[in-house]
């Protein structure tokens, strides 16, 4: 078919649109045989099916409802429930004594069938590729459907419009570009872009699973999708080192993560030619007896050892509250295993193929103290052995920095005094450094807590007693309590019902069976309700193993506990979140509170290829804590009760000290020790005169009275200086006669850059600093930029806009007896107000300068002084005068000495009809305006120069508001010099 034939077909196709009559259906398909059918992807299939969809009624709107598609994996079709023993868990549960099983196989050692989303409204981050869908709907002046798919160059071509590059971009991206030539190339239609059909990938997957091999998913399907289609991981295989290798890079995912509910833990989105690697287990250990979730552990990738602490985070902690003795069964260097008690702190460390008893103990100790807070020793002590501070805090050892943790704050802490008769609680404050130094102590009690503070919770509690201090009429209000988590669903249901199915035999003695059937023996007979076949019957019914785990102890899969072993009092009450004002980089161990609820993830949502950036934000993700708690193991009264003693022992210290702010110290502290607490003065500091100002209170007459006192001491004498609580301490800096910032020269000077200056530095100054000017350079056009003048232009812009504003309201209130208003006027002079509001036309800041050396010499008040920010750019001679405004032909004529504006004004074409000869002025090149025609004084014709700019403004009508027009030529000269300011400079 011939395309004069064609397209007069879509012509008759068209005039049947235009028409509006709908015969029905048969006359549709008629239309579709004259056309020639249509593939869908040419001009004709479009148009046939807008056709069709006129004459059957059916919107032009495509319907991209949610299609689903389900894959089954390529192994064992449905559920697979947990098979035999493996051999790390024979072996592991023989070294314990009871069955134990690997953490996580029953999730991901079975495949399940993958149900992933192929069409549908996607998210703007989703990366487009070859063979992914786009729909392109118009309607307005145009109305139709198109369809058609990224083709092999990555490129989306539909009828009439430009190739639009999709591949590797993400969908929001390339709708912008696709919306926005639609746009131009379709006047008056709107246009809608969506993703239809989403593309498929290959990825393979081998290593440690049911059913390696090559599968093909979804654009949208994950690493976890994977390996579901691959039957599962093998309990052969590693969980924590699954591996997508991708165009030569390796991305490491560890399943724990999701296992466990991290907030870090995030699957990976897939790209074609993925490999997804599954290698063998490396290193493992177990944990068993009352935790939450006795299991065997894989360690992280290259690890052969953890500490106690994090495999009991695994394990979900302790089963019940209580207190409990750690051993461990180790396996020495000659191979013979011997069993060691750790302390109950979980500061041990777990080796590869140890197994961890977690037995219960009592706890007999009745007259106590407890050391609580930042120390390395915290626990319980004999009242007998320790009877005062002295006794308990005997060593500045325990309170070394540790490893992620906050520094402790030795200045302000307190004893928590449970009253015997009263069963009310007092705090006694005290400084920790004045006990090790021996000038303070307090005799304790029984049942007394000693708390150390650390220099998050100082700031704290600093910051709200600086707030109450400035604000008394303010309350010191404590932060919220914190939300308790929703409860976790119940899987013993599930368990009961696999056990319902089991022989009665079987379930008369699980443990037995399990043990058996772990260890690989056979039982006797008439025990387990089989002949010899413990073993055999327990690895033909899976259902049965998990029935014995559960009889066994097997904690509920669903219950989670993310945080390290905990005493009592710290699992009861696990502290607030430190908020994130009072968490500053002097405590290098301090993290962001918002990372409890960290949203960052290894790779994004929808993400495609990994970049350079988004791997390193993941390797940085990996490596973030969990947030900062203040008060852990104080209850809610307890700790206000803290917060509200300590807030009395407040003091402030700004200036010249590297981290100004709040702080706490108790009586009699020395100005040397706040100093150290304030991380040091700064080499700026002015030593010959700080003041402290002190609060002189007498509580019996009520009064107060403000006491200055000014130091002028070494910092070796700070000691001698004696602070009190609600001192304001300030250094101030040292006088310098250097200015704070610089100034920037630019154009023809021999040294462009920018220039550091003293108070009171001169232009000429700086000017001979550049080493003056070049042979090029153009001083007469010199351009010098003020920030504080270009906002006094901003402001007198905005009150400009502010009486053009009020004018014409009150002249289109009034406009009886006088010449009427037009709406075109209206509208220039409220376009002008718009353009002054939203800053179109900035200040330059611009100042007319004088850098002539001669002039300067004699006029030395011509030399201006220097202000830090202030920009001086030099042009090159200019060869021509700029003709600008209403004008034949505004732009650049060749300069000549000979012309007039007049002259300038003719080679420009002439004045058009609106233009205002009797306002036209001068832009000189050094920024000054000089009237043309104004009359009076200024009627001489000025002198032009090149790179002068000539404005010839519109005329305004002097309908009833000659103070207006006034005002807009004075507004629209502004915008001309600032027009002309920036010509120079961008010349």
């Amino acid at each position: 078919m011939s395309s004069g034939r064609k397209w007069a077909r879509h012509a008759v196709l068209l005039a049947a649109l235009a028409s509006g009559v709908t015969p029905g259906l048969a006359q549709a398909q008629g239309l579709s045989q004259l056309l020639g059918g249509g593939n869908g992807n040419d001009l004709t299939g479009d148009l046939l099916r807008t056709v069709q969809q006129r004459l059957t009624g059916q919107s032009t709107i495509p319907s991209l409802q949610p299609d689903v598609q389900v894959q089954n994996p390529a192994a064992q079709q449905g559920p697979q429930v947990y098979g035999p023993p493996s051999a790390i868990e024979r072996l592991m549960s023989a070294r314990a004594g009871q069955p134990v099983r690997q953490y996580g196989y029953e999730v991901f050692g079975r495949g399940a069938p993958v149900v992933v989303r192929q069409s549908g409204a996607l998210q703007d981050g989703y990366i487009l590729g070859e063979g992914d869908e786009i729909v392109l709907t118009l309607r307005g002046q145009q109305n139709a459907s198109y369809r058609t798919r990224v083709d092999r160059d990555g490129r989306v071509v539909f009828p009439g419009l430009p190739p639009v590059a999709a591949a590797g971009r993400s969908f929001g991206g390339f709708r912008e570009d696709l919306e926005d030539a639609a746009g131009r190339a379709l006047t008056g239609t709107e246009v809608l872009v969506s993703v239809g059909a989403v593309r498929q990938i290959a990825v393979r997957v081998t290593g440690e699973v049911n059913a390696p091999g090559l599968f093909n998913l979804s654009g949208l399907a994950t690493a976890m999708d994977a390996l579901s289609l691959a039957g599962g991981i093998k309990n052969t295989g590693s969980l924590r080192d699954v591996q997508v290798v991708r165009a030569g890079r390796s991305f490491r995912l560890d399943l724990y993560t999701l296992l466990m509910g991290d907030a870090a833990g995030r699957d990976i989105p897939l790209a074609e030619g993925d490999r997804i690697v599954v290698p063998l287990q490396t290193s493992a250990v177990a944990v068993v007896g009352q935790v939450k979730r006795p299991a065997i552990y894989e360690l992280p990738a290259g690890q052969q050892a953890t500490p106690l602490s994090a495999l009991m985070a695994m394990a979900g902690g302790t089963e019940v509250r209580g207190s409990y003795r750690y051993s461990i069964l180790r396996t020495r260097d000659d191979g013979k295993r011997e069993m060691v008690q750790v302390g109950a702190g979980g500061g041990a460390t777990v080796h590869d193929g140890d197994v961890v008893f977690v037995a219960p103990t009592a706890d007999v100790s009745l007259a106590k103290v407890e050391l609580r807070g930042a120390t390395t020793l915290n626990g319980s002590y004999p009242l007998e052995t320790v009877r005062s501070l002295r006794g308990l805090l005997a060593s500045s050892d325990m309170f070394a920095p540790a490893v992620g943790r906050p520094l402790p704050y030795l200045l302000a802490d307190a004893v928590i005094r449970l009253d015997p008769a009263t069963l009310q609680r007092t705090v006694i404050p005290f400084a920790v450094s004045d006990v090790l130094e021996g000038k303070a102590d307090v005799a304790l009690q029984s049942n007394d807590v000693v708390y150390i503070t650390n220099v998050a919770e100082m700031r704290y509690i600093a910051h709200k007693a600086g707030d109450l201090q400035r604000n008394p009429t303010r309350k010191v209000n404590d932060h919220p309590d914190p939300v308790a988590p929703p409860p976790a669903p119940d899987a013993n249901a599930a368990l009961q019902a696999q056990a319902a199915a089991l022989p009665p035999g079987l379930a008369a003695d699980p443990r037995l069976a399990q043990l058996a059937a772990i260890q690989g023996i056979q039982l006797p007979a008439g025990q387990a309700g089989g002949t010899g076949q413990g073993a055999a019957l327990l690895a033909a019914n899976p259902a049965y193993a998990a029935y014995a785990a559960t009889q066994l102890g097997q904690p509920n899969q669903a219950l989670q506990d993310q945080g390290p072993p905990k005493p009592e009092e710290e699992r009861l009450n696990p502290g607030i979140v430190a908020p994130p004002d009072i968490l500053t980089a002097q405590d290098g161990s301090t993290a962001r509170a918002d990372d409890d609820q960290d949203q960052a993830t290894a790779l994004p949502a929808g993400a495609g290829p990994l970049s350079a950036s988004q791997l390193g934000a993941s390797q940085a993700q990996h490596a973030r804590r969990p947030p900062v708690r203040l008060f852990v193991g104080l209850d809610d009264d307890t700790r206000r009760l803290l917060v509200g003693t300590l807030t009395n022992y407040h003091v402030t210290v700004v200036g010249e000290v590297n981290s100004p702010g709040d702080f706490l110290v108790m009586p009699g502290a020395t100005l040397d020790k706040l100093v150290q607490a304030a991380g040091g003065l700064t080499p700026k500091v002015d030593l010959h005169a700080f003041e402290v100002t002190s609060a002189d209170i007498d509580n019996a007459s009520g009064l107060s009275r403000t006491v200055r006192h000014s130091y002028g001491l070494p910092v070796a004498q700070f000691a001698q200086v004696a602070l009190k609580p609600f001192d304001r301490v300030r250094f101030n800096p040292v006088f310098s006669d250097r200015d704070t910032g610089d100034v920037t020269l630019s154009g023809e000077v021999k040294f462009p850059g920018g220039y550091e200056i003293l108070r009171g530095e001169h232009l000429s100054s700086v000017l001979a600093r550049a080493g003056g000017f070049t042979d090029a350079a153009y001083p007469a056009g010199v351009v010098f930029l003020r920030q504080s003048v270009a906002e006094s232009q901003r402001d007198t812009l905005q009150k400009e806009a502010d009486a053009l504003e009020r004018q014409i309201i009150s002249i289109v209130g009034n406009v009886s007896g006088k010449v009427q208003v037009t709406d075109g006027e209206i509208a220039y002079v409220t376009q002008m107000i718009g353009r002054l509001r939203q800053g179109i036309g900035p200040a330059s800041g611009r100042v007319a300068v004088h850098v002539d050396p001669r002039e300067i010499a004699a006029h030395p008040e011509l030399d201006l002084v220097m202000e830090p920010g202030d920009q001086l750019v030099v042009p090159r001679q200019p060869s021509a005068v700029v003709v600008s405004g209403e004008v034949m032909a505004p732009g650049g004529i060749q300069f000549r000495g000979d012309r007039s504006v007049d002259d300038y004004i003719a080679m420009a074409g002439g004045m058009t009809e609106i233009a205002d000869d009797d306002h036209v002025f001068v832009v000189q090149p050094d920024g000054s305006a000089i009237q043309v025609d104004g009359g009076g004084w200024l009627s001489a014709a000025p002198k032009l120069a090149p790179g002068s700019v000539i404005v010839v403004p519109r005329k305004l009508r002097h309908f009833t508001w000659d103070s207006i027009l006034m005002d807009i030529i004075q507004v629209t000269s502004q915008l001309a010099i600032t027009g002309a300011s920036l010509a120079v400079i961008s010349k």
